[in-house]
Order: structure tokens, then sequence, then C-alpha cells
């Protein structure tokens, strides 16, 4: 009787101990899951933050880029503002070594020493003809002007009834309006022939000649022009 009963006590002790052993384990097992879990759910917000800041960077490099252009434009306008204030492309500058090398390059220069008809304002110049031709020249300081008109009224430019009538217009408009100075010489030659008028303004300044070229039938663009160099 005794030994049934230490039997059974051993029996029911070792019950008792293997479900002890299994509850272990699945404390442990669950443990580990827990842990995984915790893991996973750890990775995944730093990689949600990685790609929160690979965003951020993404918007600061769109910005910056957006800045680069926003500052590329500006700088193209500042520079079509500077070009376009800078110098009158109408005049054309030829540099020469030396100033007197930029006066000889002047041709057609004199002085008019004997005159046959009065301008006004004190103006004297020269008028003669030739060949379908009539000239007029005068001087008005260092500067001589030259007019060119076709003897035949058919061949003039409208609005002039020959050479004395635009030199006598050209006198009263310098006689408001000043022309740079030259150092040396200056030369103004108008052709006012209707197939192909053309106005040339050269002068000398240092080493520089400044040309200024016009085929407007009206001579007062390019001296417009001259006057406000």
């Amino acid at each position: 009787m005794s030994i049934k009963i230490n039997t059974a006590a051993l029996l029911l002790g070792s019950a008792f101990l293997l479900s002890a052993c299994s509850g272990d384990g699945t404390a442990s097992d669950q443990d580990e899951t827990n842990q995984s879990q915790d893991q996973n759910q750890t990775e995944t917000s730093t990689n949600m933050n990685e790609d929160n800041n690979g965003d951020d960077n993404a918007g600061e490099n769109t910005n910056a880029a957006d800045g680069e252009i926003n500052e590329g434009a500006g700088g193209s306008s500042d520079k079509t503002n500077s070009d376009t204030s800078s110098e009158n492309e109408d005049i054309h500058k030829q540099q020469y070594e030396s100033a007197e090398d930029a006066a000889a390059a002047i041709k057609g220069y004199e002085k008019v020493e004997q005159t046959n008809i009065d301008l006004g304002h004190g103006i004297k110049g020269l008028q003669e003809g030739a060949a379908g031709h009539e000239y007029l020249y005068w001087n008005e300081g260092d500067w001589l002007i030259k007019v060119n008109f076709p003897t035949d009224p058919e061949y003039r430019i409208d609005g002039y009834d020959g050479a004395e009538d635009m030199g006598r217009k050209v006198v009263d408009y310098l006689e408001k309006n000043y022309l740079p100075a030259p150092d040396e010489k200056g030369v103004i030659t108008i052709n006012g022939f209707k197939e192909h008028p053309e106005t040339v303004v050269q002068w000398q300044k240092g080493k520089t000649v400044y040309t200024i070229t016009s085929k407007e039938k009206e001579p007062f663009d390019a001296l417009d022009t001259a006057v406000e160099s």
C-alpha cells in the first residue's frame, strides 16, 4: 500500500514538473515573439524617419534649384539692362594708334576759303555745280558740312528745293543744337538723291574716330544722334 502511494506521488510530481517546463517554454517563445515585434517596429520607425528626412532634403534641393533659377533670371535681366544702357549702338567707334592717325582717317575735310552764298546766322558757304549735281560746302567750328543734291528735281528727296534749301535748314538746326567738338576735324556729308539718300557724321576725338551713318532721307536723325552723344 505504501509503495502504491509513493508511486502515485512520484507520478503526480513528474506531471507537475512537465507542466512547469511546458509553461516556461511557452513564456520564452512569447518573449521572443514580443522582442521580434518590437525590433520590427523600431526598424519600421527608423526607415520612416529616413524617408521623411529624404523628402525634406529633396524639398531643400528643389528650393535651392528654384533659387538658382531665379538668381540666374535676375542676373540675365541686369545684364540686359546693363547692355541696353551702355553705349549708343548707332555710333561706330574706331581706335587708332595715335591721335594723328585718327585725324588722318577722316577724309575730305577742308577749310572753305571762298564763299558765294549766305546761309543765315552769319554762316557763308560755297555753292557749285557739275554733271547733274549741285554741291554746297561750309564750315562751322572744326566741322565741314557738305551737301550733294541732284540738279533735276525729279531725283531729289521730297520736301527740298535743292542744296541751298537743305543747307539753310541744317544751319538753322545747328544754331539751336550743338555737335560734339572734334579735337581736330569732323565732316558731315548729306546726300539728297531720292534713290539713295544718306547722311554720314564723322569726327575725331583723341585716338578714336566716331561715325554715324543714316539711310534716312532726312539728315536730322543722324544729327540728333551726334548731338545727343
